[in-house]
């Protein structure tokens, strides 16, 4: 009798808990009447009143905004509820409102980052944007100019599949640069972590970075901008860009060009004798680029082209223990990308048809140093272009996608000194579906999605598949508990197969795709301004590919397949914002650990050992205040320690922090907006 007492009140209680949370009230006119269809949220769930001006919200928070088309709108705390909510009436003023054809979820993958860009922040490229994050890392050196990649949860950077609206951009599974985007062509950038070939194909194993750039249809008919930057190290840059509309046409072109010298000081080891840093020369680095987007619309139908060409030269300084073999090398390179997209869409389904053709060169010259050891001289070409369609279709509270996929890689290498030469091709076809499934018992919401996909490319195929879930519970403002299980794979990249730049480098035309299965959990908690989100990821990766020194007429290097990886990371990121305030601290642990085998079963000398450039741990602390107009921050970045060894013998690289500072002040004059920010960067001044 007892136990049945105890399972009626706690039956009673889970289903009385949610009306106690609950908020009524009534919202009338300035004469008194009530008001029919006004819209009452508290950020999260959304209601609306009665033919009376009634309404109830099951909530806990402190305040309710509300409005109503004709009337202002109105935030009121939860304590003046007890009184009727008066509107004031507010004329209206329609203006054209231009609807795109493109029919997309916001955030289609459950548990994804978005990251959105501040027009405020002096950020430069796609890579400032990400490595804002504590889950992201880079071993490039952060100045203008220099390559920009980045790593994904403690993997490998070509392990991080980059989608330029929806468009894969290292699909020959190399780093990806991410200085060649602006940061001003992104809209925002979606990060998918963890397995995620599902949604992508090869390369994702660490998870996909989406960057969606933005859109050229838009209501103003007319805006020009002009951006000039300045800054240590001889950096300079200038940046033009237009935007025209006319009925249903619109465009956006941009041209920039960058140029920075970079020549910095550094420490030298103890054992060197030094008595004063030394100075790396011969760092210069130039660019130009332009880029434009078009759009046409007319009903439901969107069409879309953007072309993005771009040259560069940079000069590399080699390593700092041999400056004269490098002290008159350079890179020069052009690269070109073109894009294609029709979308047909209609009230709950959408067509897709998308083709792209990308062609990046580069040539290497080391001819004229003062040490002639290193001479070299090699060109590359490689080429991706393809054709995707896709379809979704929306049925109640049930999302279908499926997409078909095909691509065409070529690689080519020619080697000028000793006039050998290599060419390279891959042609991928891939097929995907995904269902999206939402479910609501009790007062809960449940999401969950399966995503597959299949590869196949010569005498491949690469299933992959990730099935994610989301549990949304009714006891806080926001209350999240999700994750996923997924497998994916990476197949070897063309560089790594053909590379004959030298006599002690070799590529290795019999790699095998890496493949990796893993799972996340995670807590997102949001009440009163405060948000909270926990999370666990584990990845284990078959057919590690890394790049070893092997015996062949002397000393050489090479890539091999030499085992399995595993990684664990351990997230927690919080944020708080009060008014024009906004404080926020992540850190990730990371554990990526080398569990290879030899042939017998017995551990290989690199078992246990830390995966290379790995860092332990990461913290980003951040604050803010201010406006669109001016405003002012402050940032910490901790690195902890890293290795540069795959047997880890030589000691870690030490961990280090970095402190930026930045203020920002905006004027407008009648139709012409002005600018002014002022960046510090490493006011530590640690190297």
């Amino acid at each position: 009798m007892f136990n049945k007492l105890q399972l009626m009140a706690v039956a009673y209680l889970l289903i009385l808990a949610p009306m106690l949370l609950g908020i009524s009230g009534r919202i009338v006119s300035e004469e008194g009447l009530g008001i029919e269809g006004a819209s009452v949220t508290d950020g999260h769930r959304l209601v609306y009143s009665s033919v009376e001006g009634f309404f109830s919200i099951e909530s806990r928070a402190d305040s309710l905004r509300i409005s109503r088309i004709g009337y202002q709108p109105k935030v009121v705390a939860r304590s003046e509820l007890d009184q009727p909510v008066v509107l004031k009436e507010q004329s209206l003023s329609v203006e054209r409102v231009w609807v795109r054809a493109e029919y997309r979820d916001r955030e289609p993958v459950l548990g994804a980052t978005l990251i959105h860009t501040d027009t405020n922040a002096g950020m430069r490229s796609a890579g400032d944007l990400v490595l804002e994050s504590s889950s992201f890392f880079s071993t490039d050196t952060r100045l203008a100019g220099e390559r920009q990649t980045a790593s994904l949860l403690g993997s490998f950077s070509r392990h991080s599949l980059v989608l330029l609206d929806g468009v894969a951009q290292n699909a020959a599974g190399e780093e990806f640069d991410f200085s060649k985007i602006s940061v001003e062509q992104i809209d925002r950038i979606e990060v998918i972590k963890g397995n995620a070939s599902a949604y992508g194909g090869s390369a994702a194993i660490g998870g996909i970075i989406h960057i969606h750039t933005k859109a050229a249809m838009k209501q103003a008919e007319l805006e020009a901008s002009v951006l000039m930057e300045a800054g240590s190290f001889d950096y300079y840059k200038q940046l033009y860009r237009t935007y025209l509309r006319r009925g249903n046409l619109a465009a956006i072109l941009e041209y920039t060009h960058q140029d920075a010298f970079n020549d910095f000081y550094y420490d030298t080891p103890d054992f060197w004798g030094l008595p004063e840093p030394l100075r790396r020369l011969h760092n210069r680095k130039q660019s130009d680029g332009i880029y434009a987007k078009a759009t046409y619309l007319y009903k439901a139908v969107q069409m879309d082209y953007s072309f993005n060409l771009g040259s560069f030269t940079k000069e590399l300084p080699g390593p700092i223990n041999f400056p004269d073999l490098y002290d008159r090398s350079r890179l020069i390179g052009r690269y070109q990308q073109h894009n294609l997209r029709g979308t047909l869409a209609g009230k709950s389904w959408t067509h897709e048809l998308s083709g792209w053709n990308y062609l990046d060169y580069s040539l290497y010259r080391n001819l004229e140093s003062t040490n002639q050891m290193a001479r070299s001289h090699y060109s590359q070409n490689q080429a991706n272009r393809g054709i995707q369609a896709a379809s979704s279709l929306l049925l109640g509270d049930t999302k279908l996608s499926a997409l078909a996929e095909l691509k065409e890689l070529n690689f080519s290498f020619l080697n000028r000194v000793s006039e050998s030469s290599v060419e390279g091709e891959r042609i991928n076809k891939a097929m995907a579906l995904r269902i999206g499934q939402s479910l609501y018992p009790w007062l809960m919401r449940w999401k969950t999605a399966l995503a597959l996909r299949v590869d196949w490319s010569e005498d491949e195929f690469h299933p992959s598949w990730r099935f994610e879930h989301e549990l949304e519970l009714p006891w806080s403002e926001e209350l999240l508990l999700g994750g996923y299980l997924g497998e994916s794979f990476s197949q070897p990249s063309l560089f790594d197969m053909y590379w004959i730049g030298d006599s002690e480098t070799h590529g290795n035309p019999d790699l095998k795709s890496e493949n990796s299965i893993g799972y996340n959990f995670y807590l997102s908690w949001m009440l009163s301004g405060i948000r909270i989100r926990g999370a666990y990821y584990h990845n284990r990766v078959e057919n590690l590919i890394q790049w070893r020194q092997y015996y062949l007429n002397g000393m050489s290097w090479k890539p091999f397949n030499v085992g399995t990886a595993v990684i664990d990371n351990y997230e927690l990121d919080t944020s708080w914002k009060r008014g024009l305030i906004l404080v926020g601290a992540a850190v990730t642990g990371t554990n990526a650990k080398d569990l290879s085998l030899e042939a017998d079963g017995s551990p290989s000398v690199t078992y246990g050992k830390r995966l290379v450039y790995t860092p332990d741990l990461r913290i980003n602390l951040s604050i803010k205040a201010g406006n669109e107009n001016r405003g002012l921050s402050l940032k910490y970045s901790y690195t902890g320690e890293q290795y540069s060894t795959v047997d880890n013998l030589i000691e870690s690289l030490p961990a280090f922090d970095s402190l930026d500072a930045e203020a920002y002040y905006g004027v407008r004059l009648g139709r012409i907006g002005i600018l002014a920010n002022l960046k510090l960067m490493n006011i530590l001044d640690k190297r």
